[in-house]
């Protein structure tokens, strides 16, 4: 009974269900803006809550054995501030990914409540040794889980998992960009002061262990990964930002070991991330804007913005960035000539196509015999 307890806290905060509802929100979104930009949903399948789940179960094991292992103990205010955190950053996910930024505050303002003696984070007196001391340090290692695990969502690189968009460039010509968009809730499994719960909470579970007593509870731990791309390969980007989570991680773990020390040494730390953070921010904006594949409009012929997965064009090895010169023998130019010249031959599609690196290639496959859209090829309208 007591463990239905901690679960059923668990489930009725606020950023479990709004993450719940917000991967929702994220996938009938990016359906209905693909449908307005390319008439079609480019991929249906709700890899959003797919993801969303995988990534929380694994989170869950991870963090567990982390946080039980080093004895991560956060006091009321630490976890108040760190729930408000998680909200505001899911409230802000749809326009932007601010989830480190809200949740590297929290750390701050919990670390400066808790070194000048506010009574909102105090704690009894024989637990200020774990919970109020090392509490700079517990923060830090909730960031080090928190760039972990967006490690753990930057491996989610399957290229119809970049959505494609449209925007006006120079000389009139339009230009294609990806957008990736992933996250989770996390179930991280965290100690609390015993007493502080217990008057509050009188029939909350209390567990003792070496002469200690403490509470158990599961803190939704929000955590995103975004990224706009213009001009570099999306897949490219993708490991150039987990290397700076995993850099970003290591830093967060040895001033939380440091921070056991001296308490100052984490808040150093937690100062210390948050400025790599953005210096990382626009370094990955920076390399992206010295790209070259630049998916822009052409005269030349068509140009290919995305390819739907299990689709003949799939099949024939299409990629993003290609240019079909002329479809079954006929020289196209824009969207309407290449499924005119399609609707020649409604059983097979033979492609002349010229890759971004210039290479000419022939593309054959058979083709839906009433539906020659569904070839799966995503064009410039």
């Amino acid at each position: 009974m007591e463990i239905w307890q901690i679960i059923l806290l668990y489930l009725i905060q606020p950023v479990t269900w709004l993450g719940v509802i917000l991967a929702g929100v994220v996938y009938y979104r990016r359906l209905k803006q693909e449908r307005q930009l390319f008439r079609i949903a480019i991929d249906r399948d709700f890899y959003e809550g797919r993801h969303f789940l995988k990534t929380a179960v694994f989170g869950l094991v991870l963090g567990g054995v982390i946080s039980l292992a080093a004895g991560l103990m956060l006091n009321n205010g630490a976890l108040l501030l760190l729930e408000l955190a998680g909200v505001l950053g899911l409230l802000a996910l749809p326009a932007i990914d601010l989830s480190l930024v809200f949740l590297w505050l929290a750390a701050l303002v919990a670390c400066f409540l808790n070194l000048t003696g506010n009574s909102l984070l105090n704690v009894s007196h024989h637990l200020i040794s774990v919970a109020g001391k090392q509490l700079p340090a517990n923060l830090l290692l909730v960031l080090v889980l928190f760039f972990l695990l967006r490690t753990f969502l930057l491996h989610y690189k399957k290229s119809t998992w970049f959505t494609p968009s449209i925007q006006n460039g120079k000389r009139g010509r339009r230009v294609a960009y990806y957008k990736w968009k992933e996250f989770s809730v996390i179930p991280l499994v965290v100690l609390i002061p015993a007493d502080t719960w217990q008057s509050s909470v009188p029939y909350w579970p209390i567990f003792s262990f070496n002469g200690h007593s403490f509470g158990l509870l599961i803190l939704p731990l929000f955590v995103a990964a975004t990224l706009k791309v213009f001009k570099k390969e999306p897949q490219e980007m993708l490991r150039y930002y987990r290397q700076q989570s995993l850099w970003l991680a290591a830093l967060s773990l040895v001033a939380a070991i440091g921070g056991l020390f001296e308490p100052l040494v984490a808040v150093a730390g937690i100062l210390l991330v948050g400025i790599l953070a953005g210096i990382f921010t626009f370094k990955r904006r920076r390399l992206d804007a010295t790209g070259q594949r630049w998916y822009v409009e052409t005269k030349e012929g068509v140009r290919v913005i995305a390819v739907m997965p299990d689709t003949p064009a799939a099949k024939m090895k299409i990629k993003k960035g290609d240019i079909i010169l002329d479809c079954n023998n006929i020289a196209v130019h824009n969207e309407a000539e290449f499924y005119a010249a399609l609707q020649k031959n409604s059983a097979y599609c033979h492609l002349r196509v010229k890759t971004y690196t210039g290479d000419l290639k022939i593309a054959e496959s058979a083709i839906y015999a009433d539906a020659p859209h569904e070839i799966g090829l995503i064009l410039f309208q």
